[in-house]
């Protein structure tokens, strides 16, 4: 890691650069700022450490110029004439630390680590948001069908822009995925991309999951809580299911998107916050406005730039190339299948979309012992019928393993119930005749989402 000392007093600077030399940094040290300004200019440095008070330019001067070239650069100010003030001056001004003369040979090795260890985990996050970047970027959304490639190009020019989106579509289509490609892929991806499930949270949690509270704030706030807004400000809020927001609680987000600011839960204080939102939907929220079950001024606000992704059945000629990167991403690169076995997967209707289709194939290969996958290996309620219809036509099949077909049965029943109402787990339950407990128990059985 590399080091640049300034300071006017030799004596002072040589034993700086011996200490560190011996811990191992490569270290270049200079008597003036001017001298290390013109040296920092042309090779650059991880770390300065420089003197603030120095004949010419003082620390603070140094200070401002080396974060003007290299805002990533860390700067510790030392002074023999060091006073609260300085060092809170030093501090607004980007300094990450400060030293007072005199100081020991320790002191100034922990300093250097810490803030070694800050350009290290700097560095991590800075990788680590690239393969971010990369994991969602455009390509990775899976498709050729013409429809996803007039996606692809909406959202090429979507993430150019700040704009509020909508983003609609089925279960398991890839709503997730298509937002975290909008903020990876915009002016603010090297900001937080913050996600919030609207689904079955009362007004109450709602307020406080995106505001945040104060301490004291109801039963059980024992300190201050920061909301999605505050944790997602200069970056992206991701609203899943927002067509779940009680109709109560619609005006405050409202009221958040028209002025920028909020309040906690239980403060007076208002916060100033800059966020692009992205709201999923998985039913037409127009029609919930038409039915006064949504505002409308809400929905406008959401609804800047509209994005509708198409079930899995409107783009059968992408399973393929689906079932292909599925496999890659489980380790299963040489995977083939049959002939009537692809026949099955192309023309079933995937009730469930992309992620039923991914959990299907994750389900065969778990089953399976070969990397041949043939038509009976795949999951009965998918093979039996083109699409999760009710009841199963056991016509020309010869024999069938009774506990399965039972199970295939109630998790098509469940999966059909859940997606006849929408994902209201009481009127679900209701349509089947069964306890809510019991439909909400097999939900999570059956891994339906």
């Amino acid at each position: 890691m590399r080091i640049i000392v300034i300071d006017d007093e030799k004596i002072k600077r040589t034993t700086m650069t011996d200490v560190l030399n011996k811990a191992g940094y490569n270290v270049e040290s200079f008597e003036t700022p001017i001298a290390a300004l013109a040296h920092f200019e042309k090779f650059g440095s991880d770390i300065v450490i420089t003197d603030i008070r120095m004949p010419g330019l003082d620390g603070f001067e140094v200070l401002r110029k080396v974060k003007s070239i290299s805002p990533n650069t860390a700067v510790v100010m030392i002074t023999g004439y060091g006073t609260i003030e300085s060092a809170v001056e030093a501090m607004k001004l980007g300094a990450y630390d400060y030293l007072t003369k005199p100081f020991s040979s320790d002191q100034l090795l922990l300093v250097i680590s810490k803030v070694r260890r800050f350009i290290e985990l700097e560095n991590e996050n800075i990788s680590l948001k690239e393969k971010l970047s990369e994991i969602y970027s455009f390509h990775n959304i899976i498709g050729k069908s013409r429809v996803m490639r007039q996606l692809y190009e909406k959202l090429e020019t979507i993430s150019k822009t700040d704009m509020a989106v909508l983003i609609e579509g089925e279960s398991g289509t890839g709503k997730e995925i298509v937002a975290n490609a909008i903020h990876y892929n915009s002016v603010r991806k090297n900001k937080p991309f913050i996600k919030l499930s609207c689904a079955i949270l009362n007004e109450s949690l709602l307020e406080s999951e995106l505001f945040g509270h104060v301490k004291g704030a109801f039963t059980g706030a024992i300190k201050d809580n920061k909301g999605r807004f505050e944790l997602a400000n200069g970056g992206t809020l991701f609203l899943d299911d927002v067509d779940d927001i009680p109709k109560s609680f619609q005006v405050k987000l409202l009221r958040v998107l028209q002025e920028k600011e909020f309040e906690k839960v239980g403060g007076n204080i208002s916060m100033k916050v800059d966020v692009r939102v992205i709201s999923a939907t998985k039913v037409d929220l127009l029609s919930k406005v038409k039915k006064n079950e949504f505002r409308e001024d809400l929905y406008y606000r959401l609804n800047v730039i509209p994005i509708k992704l198409p079930p899995l059945r409107e783009r059968r000629e992408d399973i393929v190339l689906l079932l292909n990167h599925f496999a890659k991403k489980i380790g299963k690169e040489n995977l083939e299948f049959s002939n009537d076995a692809l026949e099955v997967l192309i023309n079933y209707n995937w009730p469930g979309n992309v992620r039923q289709l991914e959990n299907t194939l994750c389900r065969i290969v778990a089953f399976s012992k070969s990397d041949f996958i043939t038509k009976d290996m795949i999951p009965i309620d998918i093979s039996l019928n083109k699409q999760r219809n009710l009841p199963i036509d056991f016509n020309g099949i010869e024999k069938v393993q009774f506990d399965k077909v039972v199970e295939e049965v109630e998790s098509a029943a469940i999966s059909w119930a859940y997606k006849k109402t929408e994902g209201n787990q009481s009127k679900a339950a209701e349509l089947l005749g069964i306890k809510r407990t019991t439909f909400r128990d097999k939900l999570i059985k059956y891994n339906i989402n």
